[in-house]
């Protein structure tokens, strides 16, 4: 199933998360109102009044679906629990385990979830665990680059993987403009994940 028939968004792009400072409540409604998902980058602390803050901001500049992105690594429990409670269109997560009971969670609280690998054990941990989403990271990204593999050879192994299941396969990494977008469908993606790029836009301008 392709990405808008999962997530239900106009484009097969998605706004990779920068970082606090960056990918918040200006940017990822921007995004989301050109019809591509926009993340919120939630904070390596637990925050959850912030949280709620920033989700509130952004619903009042897009009445378009967008979501929020956790590093799991770091303290994020009630980050977690406002992400749920305000029921966000879908939850990017990395850098760390989400397993089943987590998704099915996410789940009954109509949240989507995307999670980020950068290697095929990843993958398959994700898949078990029963995701909408694996966004499949090559070595070529900037920020938090989680696997040493380039994204050329991982990703079609990845398709090959989920593909008896109905889980999207974004691809990230190095992808700036419709040729790489071209190329990642080529290789089976269903859409892509773009990060770096979007310090060029509108936005930052």
């Amino acid at each position: 199933m392709g990405w808008k028939g999962v997530l239900g968004f106009d484009y097969g792009v998605v706004q990779a998360p920068l970082g606090p400072d960056i990918s918040g409540p200006e940017l990822a409604p921007a995004v989301a109102n050109a019809g591509a998902i926009g993340l919120l980058r939630l904070p390596d602390w637990s925050a959850p009044d912030h949280v709620r803050e920033l989700i509130r901001r952004t619903r009042s500049l897009t009445e378009k679906p967008f979501g929020a992105a956790i590093v799991l690594a770091f303290p994020h429990e009630e980050n977690l629990r406002v992400v749920l409670e305000e029921k966000l269109a879908v939850l990017q997560v990395y850098w760390g385990e989400f397993p089943k009971e987590r998704v099915d969670e996410a789940h009954r609280a109509g949240v989507k979830v995307l999670h980020q690998v950068g290697n095929l054990e990843e993958a398959a941990k994700a898949k078990e665990a029963g995701v909408d989403g694996i966004i499949v990271q090559g070595r070529e990204a900037g920020g938090h680059v989680i696997g040493q593999e380039g994204l050329l050879p991982l990703l079609p192994r990845v398709v090959d993987l989920v593909s008896d299941s109905t889980i999207s396969v974004i691809a990230a990494g190095g992808i700036v403009d419709g040729r790489g977008y071209a190329a990642a469908l080529a290789l089976g993606a269903h859409g892509v994940c773009l990060g770096t790029r979007y310090l060029l836009s509108l936005a930052f301008l």
